[in-house]
């Protein structure tokens, strides 16, 4: 009888050296908690800063031969998109817009001029034919949507694209 009532108080004691030792890591736990609360804290207030430097205690540092961390903040993309970049030259619209000339090899925003096309003439002549003689068919010679647009690098001056109405 002797013997269970020593192995029972064997078994207590290592619990209890079991239970102590769960208690110490929960209290170097929510100490760890807090100390990093108190950083969240003060990275929120540091909005204006570019860059903080944050040095570990050497019980904190897994390898002590290792150099001392940097936190870098890094701003919010902006919230205007990026200019789209139209590499298939056949695809340019009638404005200007950002695409590589293929003579110079450069990305450039083009330069756009209009010039008179068949669809200006075809719709002059149908006004004209309507009845309109009275100089209102010479109305598609003013409207730019009736002409071809030419795409043309600010750069080397090389046409890069033509963007014919028919």
């Amino acid at each position: 009888m002797y013997c269970i009532y020593f192995f029972q108080a064997e078994e207590a004691v290592s619990s209890q050296h079991e239970i102590d030792s769960i208690d110490e890591n929960l209290k170097e736990l929510s100490d760890r908690i807090a100390e990093l609360e108190k950083c969240h804290d003060d990275n929120l207030n540091a909005k204006d800063e570019k860059e903080k430097e944050v040095g570990f205690s050497s019980s904190e540092k897994t390898g002590s031969s290792g150099p001392e961390s940097k936190i870098v903040y890094v701003e919010a993309p902006p919230s205007i998109p990026a200019p789209k970049v139209i590499l298939d030259v056949k695809d340019l619209p009638p404005c200007p817009c950002k695409t590589q000339c293929p003579e110079c090899a450069q990305y450039v925003v083009t330069e756009t001029y209009t010039s008179v096309s068949s669809v200006t003439w075809m719709v002059c002549v149908i006004t004209a034919m309507v009845g309109c003689v009275a100089g209102c068919c010479f109305i598609p010679f003013c409207l730019d949507r009736f002409k071809n647009t030419i795409h043309r690098c600010p750069k080397c001056r090389a046409s890069i694209h033509t963007v014919k109405k028919l």
